[in-house]
């Protein structure tokens, strides 16, 4: 063989074992739909899909690759996906070249970011200008890591909250292999997702690059001390906390009180509400008369008991016995008007 066409060959073999040492996101299952992403350097419709121009890890944390990978070509689409279907998200591996290959590590976390889009789609968005939450990170899974699934073909698993805000989203999927040194492999694609209405504002967000330092305890394990690990208890994810159900906000009815000191109540729902101020409780309560004891005492009730009650000083009624019936009561038609709306007790405000 010609020493030209034997170099030629090494080198082919040896890209080929390269590439196939690495990997790129090839499928994605969401609410019931399948994405299958084209091969590296395929061109042509991408679908939601931002496809590397090459399947290597980004070793560098402080590298704009950090935000999507090596990015050949940005996604052509923003598939509708509903919550409501499903909200667990699946992502497979394989090299990126050529169908039928499977992820080759096993060992280190795994990611799911999301961050929603500002424009009518995704393409604006930058490593300056846009802020993830993690929405959830995976470790070890039975003793061993849950990446260790994407080695044997299955895919990595995520949950998204059902009631994440409806719009669209950049989906930000990370495998790092820490088998040897610290290899990040982020993978972007692009949904508009009917869900809730949670835009889980407090949660902490993470801009990429910027979230990683080289110095974080779960990337400097990398190599021979990582397989000393075997629980999550044990090891440090890098970057912020995921989110829980208390970030955030979910519209809802209900009532708050505003710095000016009124009460809001209504439903967000119909963004409607009503604003009742303090002083106009008092307004209304002041509008609203209160006899006095001189008023009370001047009413035909009042007159009608002072009455009863001298005659009764000067000649106290006898008790009826049990056989005689008691005095009748007055007829309502006898009563004074005042009377027959109020009853016959009157008590003197104090």
């Amino acid at each position: 063989m010609h020493a030209s066409t034997l170099f030629t060959s090494i080198v082919t073999a040896a890209f080929f074992t390269l590439a196939k040492a690495h990997g790129e996101v090839v499928k994605i299952e969401v609410a019931g739909q399948t994405f299958n992403a084209p091969l590296i350097n395929a061109g042509g419709d991408t679908g939601p899909f931002n496809v590397p121009s090459n399947n290597s890890p980004v070793t560098d944390v402080t590298s704009d690759n950090m935000f999507c990978g090596a990015v050949g070509n940005k996604a052509t689409s923003t598939p509708s996906i509903d919550l409501s279907k499903g909200n667990t998200i699946s992502f497979y591996w394989g090299s990126g070249y050529s169908a039928g290959t499977t992820w080759p590590h096993n060992t280190g976390p795994m990611f799911l970011y999301m961050a929603k889009c500002d424009g009518a789609d995704c393409s604006s968005m930058t490593p300056s200008n846009t802020n993830f939450i993690k929405v959830e990170q995976q470790g070890f899974v039975n003793g061993q890591w849950a990446q260790a699934a994407l080695k044997a073909g299955q895919p990595a698993t995520f949950t998204i909250p059902s009631d994440l805000a409806s719009g669209k989203y950049l989906v930000r999927h990370e495998v790092i292999n820490l088998a040897n040194t610290d290899e990040n492999f982020p993978a972007c694609s692009q949904f508009d997702i009917t869900g809730g209405s949670n835009d889980y504002s407090s949660a902490k967000t993470a801009k990429f690059p910027g979230a990683y330092s080289a110095t974080d305890a779960g990337l400097v394990v990398a190599g021979s001390a990582v397989y000393s690990i075997k629980s999550d208890a044990a090891y440090v994810f890098p970057g912020p906390d995921p989110i829980n159900p208390t970030d955030g906000s979910s519209s809802g009815s209900g009532s708050s009180v505003s710095p000016s000191g009124s009460v809001s109540i209504g439903s967000s729902a119909s963004n409607s509400s009503v604003a009742i101020h303090p002083t106009s409780i008092l307004a209304v309560s002041a509008a609203i008369p209160i006899p006095t004891p001189s008023a009370v005492s001047s009413s035909p009730i009042a007159t009608m008991n002072s009455s009863s009650t001298a005659a009764g000083s000067s000649s106290p009624s006898p008790s009826p016995s049990p056989s005689s019936p008691s005095s009748p009561s007055p007829s309502p038609s006898s009563l004074p008007t005042h009377a027959i709306q109020h009853g016959h007790h009157v008590t003197h405000p104090t």
